[in-house]
């Protein structure tokens, strides 16, 4: 199962093993969460206008170094990396947890230089000593060459290799200021091992630290089997609140930076039909272009 995980949302140095939470029902969100007013200023943007300002030019220039390929700069228009990353409250000098990067680690290219010279950033990263032609070996021998690629960038950067995600451990308990994953959420519900990773970032985060969620938005709907929900790649907003509300998190704000009205969620591969993936191909592919990345959740909890 985690291999199917891994084929949707790919996320060394550092090998660990513990047992962490399971996952457990889902309750109703009750937590009140700052979200736009009406015509008003979306979070994202006031934490973009209110941040710290070494932190602000550190993301500015990793946003705008040159460890950055054109193809993943031309996606800022749809992930908003500056405005995402202040939401969640990044700060320089954090230690940051980063859950599955992908194999090409879009957002690592942006953590690591803002994070190298006060902070500290963890990754995590496929088991690289698996079968050569296994999809999660060559990822994560992908991920490891990126880094090992550019020592000026990457060098202090800490990997967490991933065998079993029910025995994960991200850092010391108690130790971390913020975790982040950016649409991972549906294939670990797909998989059955969300509980396990949100379990893992509950223990390594400190009292008062952050999860920031970025996930596809279904529409809303029931949601009788959240497992099939998920293949298509979105889940309803509401209910990824209340299920990661239920590992002990509480939801502090929303933000709509990630958003994208234009799509429309019914797509026959689900959202691997819209960019980047085009997983039709050349079939509509300018109609999928036109719409853009997808629509996508931005969630703010803190551990109390």
């Amino acid at each position: 199962m985690f291999l199917r995980t891994a084929l949707r949302s790919l996320s060394s140095t550092v090998l660990v093993t513990t047992l962490v939470l399971p996952g457990c029902a889902a309750k109703p969100a009750t937590t009140p969460a700052e979200t736009p007013a009406p015509g008003g200023e979306d979070p994202a943007a006031a934490a973009a206008r209110d941040a710290d300002p070494a932190t602000a030019e550190a993301l500015k220039a990793a946003i705008a170094g040159p460890q950055r390929s054109a193809e993943n700069r031309a996606r800022d228009q749809y992930r908003h990396p500056l405005e995402t990353l202040l939401f969640f409250g990044l700060k320089k000098d954090q230690t940051v947890v980063e859950l599955w990067p992908g194999g090409g680690g879009w957002f690592t290219e942006i953590l690591a230089p803002t994070l190298r010279d006060s902070g500290k950033l963890i990754v995590t990263n496929f088991d690289t000593s698996g079968p050569p032609d296994a999809y999660q070996t060559r990822n994560g021998n992908k991920f490891k060459d990126k880094l090992a690629g550019a020592p000026e960038v990457y060098d202090k950067v800490e990997v967490v290799t991933v065998t079993d995600p029910s025995a994960l451990v991200l850092a010391p308990e108690n130790s971390v200021d913020l975790v982040v994953t950016f649409r991972n959420t549906h294939g670990w519900v797909e998989d059955g091992i969300d509980g396990a990773i949100y379990g893992a970032a509950f223990k390594a985060l400190k009292p008062g630290g952050v999860l920031g969620v970025e996930a596809h938005r279904a529409k809303p709907q029931p949601v009788d089997d959240p497992k099939k929900i998920a293949e298509t790649g979105y889940l309803p907003e509401d209910w990824v609140v209340s299920r990661i509300e239920s590992f002990g998190f509480k939801l502090q704000a929303r933000s709509e930076i990630n958003a994208n009205p234009k799509d429309t969620k019914d797509y026959e591969k689900g959202v691997w039909t819209l960019p980047p993936s085009f997983e039709l191909g050349d079939k509509d592919r300018d109609k999928y272009a036109a719409i853009g990345e997808s629509d996508r959740m931005t969630l703010k909890f803190v551990k109390p």
